[in-house]
Order: C-alpha cells, then structure tokens, then sequence
C-alpha cells in the first residue's frame, strides 16, 4: 500500500479510502497539479496494478487534476465483514462504486472527464446509464460486450479459491497461447503476467463468476455524455468488431484506432486522449 506518491511526480498528492457502502472501502490516488484543467477520474480495469499505468499516469498528473480509484476486487480495498458474495463484484455495483467515489469528493460533472480500461471501462459505462454518471465525456480502453471464459475457466470459479496458486501457470501459458499476440505486443503479456501475480484469489474468482452471462448492450443507448472508445486490431481478448458494435449502440460514441494494447497502456496514448477532451 502506498503511503507516499506511488507515481513521484512532484506534484500535490493524497491517498484516500472511500466507503462506497457499509463496509467497503477503496482506495483513490489523487494528484493536484494546480493547472486549473478539467478534473480526469481514472478507473483502472480487472486486477490491474498502478505500476502498469506508470508511464501514462506520470504524463497526466502534471496536466489536470487525476483521480485514480482502485475497484474492489484489487487488494487494496477493504471489506469490513466476513461474508463475501459474487454479488458484491458485479459491474452494476462497480459502476456504483464510481458514482459514491465523484459524490464523496464532489468532483464536478459539469467539468469532469473519464479515462478507464477494460473491466473499469465497463463500470464507467454501466454507472452512465440513464444519466446517474455525468460528465464532460469519456475516454474508454477496450470494454468487453462480454466476458468469455473457456470451459475450465468457469470451473475454475466454482473451486477453492486456494487452487489459484497452482492454476496460474496454466493461465499465463492459456493466454500467451490462445489470447495474447505475442509476437506484436509482448509488453501486453507481460503486464497480464504481473497482474495475476499480484491478484486477490478470493476476489479474483467472485469477481470472474459475477460477470458469467453478463452483457454490456442493454442500456447503453440511454448513456448521455460523449464516449471515445479505444481499441488495437492486433488485440484478442477486447476485439475489434465489438468495439464498433459498443460504438454504434451509444448516443455519442466514436471508435479509435491505436497499434497496439500496450500503445493504449502508455503515454502514447496521451495524445489521442487531448485529441478527445478537445472536442468536449
């Protein structure tokens, strides 16, 4: 847990732990550069760790305001009660989780924007729907349509959390193998590789069941604020035609192509954020 500025990045900086419902806690980054620009909310996807956004973070936190919130099936939140339920991470109630962080620091929805990935990309737009979740726009990597699971991957939810350890190679060599394209995006796999490592296994299989059978599409029509969608041809586990379907589904959406998921991992992808804010 990071007690001083996880990023270094010279600039204001405070750690809190937000309850978004009895009991539950998570933890939020944020940075005050003191720059006078639009507050950015950052929602991080599935287990992901904040080393992983390093490079893009460092950019970021010296031209706007950012809020890094850590959903709550990372390590770093807090669970005050014993009993833990599947139910507890499904992507409606992150999407909650999103709208209790913006309320209890009153960032402002007349001014605020959104960058997510992945699993954070799915609650930014499930806490949007019919309007609950305002903002000047949204910036979003990868969503899933979907959550698929191969066979053993869904028997993997339903077994002791405690095989986690053992079947981990497994998963690293299924997703270097089958999910992964190596051979263009090697940093993608690595960075698969630290987040495994670095997963709650008890959360990871409540969070893993919750989302069986979930689908991102309905509702998405009533999302109100602008939406940039961000994906890489080259990427396996957030497709291409997916992305476009998302896209057309939403009020205000646009598709936007990057090389690679590493590309949309780093600074690079900074550029094409500015390219959207400036937009709003």
């Amino acid at each position: 847990m990071f007690t001083i500025d996880p990023i270094a990045a010279g600039v204001e900086f405070r750690r809190h732990q937000i309850e978004v419902e009895d009991g539950v806690l998570l933890t939020v980054y944020e940075w005050q550069p003191g720059t006078g620009a639009r507050p950015l909310v950052f929602v991080a996807g599935w287990v992901s760790v904040i080393e992983g956004w390093r490079s893009l973070l460092e950019v970021l936190v010296r031209e706007r305001p950012v809020i890094y919130m850590e959903t709550r099936e990372k390590r770093s939140a807090v669970f005050e009660r014993d009993h833990v339920r599947p139910a507890d991470f499904a992507i409606p109630r992150l999407g909650n989780d999103v709208i209790e962080v913006c309320d209890r620091l009153a960032i402002d929805p007349e001014r605020r924007v959104f960058f997510a990935s992945s699993m954070g990309s799915n609650a930014v737009l499930e806490g949007s729907k019919d309007g609950r979740l305002a903002g000047r726009g949204a910036f979003l990597v990868g969503p899933n349509a979907e959550f698929r699971f191969p066979s053993w991957g869904r028997a993997l939810t339903y077994m002791p959390a405690a095989i986690y350890h053992m079947a981990r190679p497994f998963m690293v060599w299924y997703l270097r193998r089958f999910r992964v394209n190596v051979s263009v995006d090697p940093e993608q796999m690595a960075r698969y590789e630290r987040t495994l490592k670095a997963a709650h296994p008890v959360r990871l299989k409540l969070s893993a069941r919750a989302v069986l059978g979930y689908s991102l599409f309905p509702g998405l029509e009533t999302v109100e604020m602008p939406v940039a969608v961000a994906y890489a041809s080259s990427d396996k586990l957030h497709q291409g035609e997916e992305v476009h379907r998302i896209v057309e589904a939403l009020p205000h959406g646009e598709a936007v192509e990057c090389p690679t998921n590493t590309y949309m991992h780093t600074a690079a992808v900074a550029g094409d954020l500015r390219r959207f804010l400036s937009t709003l």
